[in-house]
């Protein structure tokens, strides 16, 4: 196994199930290198964002959103992953502590300033269990403790136990300014924040009109202003399920930028669009190991997961463009760079029949497997964003119903998936789930993957792996190469047990049309450029 120790970096827009940071070339798609005075910047969303508040969601597609109403305290190049500042001008970093300086004269949509209280207020907020923030415990620790010095612009953010990565992870919140902390139900739908752009109009499952307020001037990269030639004078996400309309709607012109992958990718490139590309997660397995279910005994997860031949899984969900993950947090680029899933179970039916029949699962004459009376039902839940998810999902449907499981099927987009495994609603409802988790940095995946089951915690998966936990703890006191060796250790106590099964990654590309992006990034609002 081979670990190394790369910069500690991430550009999660403040979720866990986020948009990939994209990184590669940066060139405009077709039509000329001449940028538009006052033009319109258009994207797709492959589902409904639901609510807008940064700080009440980690859905994929309000990340987008959000990205562009709400600033950050830095930025995280993803290209060279170094820190850049934003709402910070200045910030250090020490074990368990993290302190920003703010830059003078931000101004909030409202009207009002920006003050180092209201940022401080926005961490105690997450942090506060009674709020219910999905980031609790995710970027933002649950002991955290934030403080504000409005006389010198300092926000310091403490922990009283190790908090790895602080720095990266507190990064990825976007900022509500004072009158939205006071308002948390109405930001849902409206926006206050000191970013580029406000909220103009909000249509549910069809989309989201932004404009671009005057008077921004602390951009990412010291350039951005509101009269920065080809800073689009407004924005619009279109939502736009289906991968083949968006890449349609790309090469007619009506969309200027999508995330695009599978067989569309192939005419999109052959049209000359630009793109920006990175390595995601396409694959993540989960196990509900609720007390009473088939699959909290790791040996129906291991055999379920032999069943399915993961080399061959990730081929098909990739359309043979990707691999089989090398650790859970995939998103490029990584905190810290290992390859543990060698732990991973091997492909081998034959064994994994014979496993289940050790297990007291016999096959009765229909082939279907029974124990103590209960027949071996599954329910299997999947993002099914993608046709080759589809392919992929009716594949391991196929390989389980051969082994004897009978194996209901349903497929959903993100919000289908956060509502089924993070609502506290549905903890029962499923029993094999696939769903992306797209982290830079090992610790963040911590507490979907242990602690509390929803609603007291972020567990949908009820996992209880002692080995794991054990080597979280190991981790985050060391640093370093020993820092990542730990992590990798942690990681793979869930694999061989078959916990989380990371089965596949491939390169992410948002496909560009007449735009182009600063830092190679179309993540965040004001890095974006419109071309005529």
């Amino acid at each position: 196994m081979n670990r190394r120790l790369v910069t500690v970096v991430a550009l999660m827009g403040g979720a866990a199930l986020t948009l990939s940071a994209c990184s590669g070339g940066g060139s405009a798609g077709t039509g000329g290198d001449e940028l538009a005075k006052d033009g319109s910047f258009s994207m797709a969303l492959d589902s409904d964002p639901g609510t807008l508040s940064p700080l009440m969601t980690i859905s994929t597609s309000a990340s987008q959103v959000i990205n562009y109403l709400y600033d950050r305290m830095v930025f995280i190049d993803p290209a060279t992953g170094s820190v850049k500042p934003w709402l910070a001008e200045s910030w250090s970093e020490k074990p368990g502590e993290v302190v920003y300086t703010l830059k003078k004269g931000i101004m909030c949509s409202s009207g009002e300033p920006l003050t180092a209280q209201t940022v401080a207020d926005n961490f105690t907020f997450v942090a506060d269990k009674a709020n219910n923030s999905p980031l609790r415990g995710f970027a933002v620790p649950g002991d955290l403790v934030a403080t504000a010095d409005d006389a010198t612009g300092t926000v310091t953010l403490k922990t009283p136990t190790p908090s790895p990565f602080l720095l990266v992870n507190t990064a990825s919140i976007g900022i509500l300014c004072q009158s939205g902390l006071k308002k948390p139900d109405a930001v849902a739908t409206e926006s206050d924040g000191t970013g580029l752009f406000t909220l103009a109009e909000v249509v549910p499952n069809d989309h989201y009109t932004l404009t671009r307020r005057a008077g921004y001037s602390w951009g990412p990269d010291d350039q951005t202003t509101s009269e920065t030639l080809g800073v689009p004078k407004d924005v619009t996400f279109k939502v736009i399920s289906n991968p083949s309309t968006a890449a349609n709607l790309l090469l007619s012109g009506e969309l200027n930028a999508a995330v695009i992958s599978g067989a569309d990718e192939d005419r999109l490139a052959s049209a000359g669009l630009a793109k920006l590309s990175t390595n995601r997660p396409m694959g993540e397995m989960f196990y509900n190991q609720l007390n009473g279910k088939a699959t909290s005994d790791p040996a129906v997860r291991l055999a379920l997961t032999k069943a399915v031949d993961i080399p061959n899984l990730a081929k098909i969900i990739t359309a043979d463009k990707g691999a089989v993950s090398k650790q859970l947090s995939g998103v490029s680029p990584v905190g810290c760079q290992m390859e543990t899933t060698g732990a991973l179970p091997a492909a081998d039916f034959d064994g994994a029949a014979a496993a289940l029949t050790a297990a007291g699962w016999i096959a009765g004459n229909n082939g279907k497997r029974v124990k103590d009376g209960k027949a071996l039902e599954l329910a299997f839940i999947y993002n099914n964003a993608t046709d080759t998810s589809n392919a992929a999902a009716e594949f391991a449907q196929q390989q389980w119903t051969k082994l004897g499981a009978s194996v209901s099927i349903k497929g959903g987009d993100e919000n289908f998936m956060v509502e089924q495994l993070l609502s506290g609603k549905n903890n029962a409802d499923w029993d094999i789930a696939w769903e992306n988790v797209n982290v830079s940095v090992p610790s963040t995946i911590v507490p979907l993957i242990s602690g509390p089951a929803p609603s007291e915690g972020l567990n949908f998966g009820s996992i209880r792996n002692a080995g794991y936990e054990a080597g979280v703890a190991k981790a985050s006191v060391l640093t370093g190469e020993q820092a990542c060796a730990a992590w990798g250790e942690a990681e793979e106590s869930l694999f061989t047990s078959a916990d989380v099964v990371p089965f596949a990654s491939a390169p992410s590309s948002t496909y560009l049309h007449k735009a182009s992006a600063v830092f190679d990034t179309v993540a965040s609002g004001p890095l974006v450029r419109v071309k005529k």
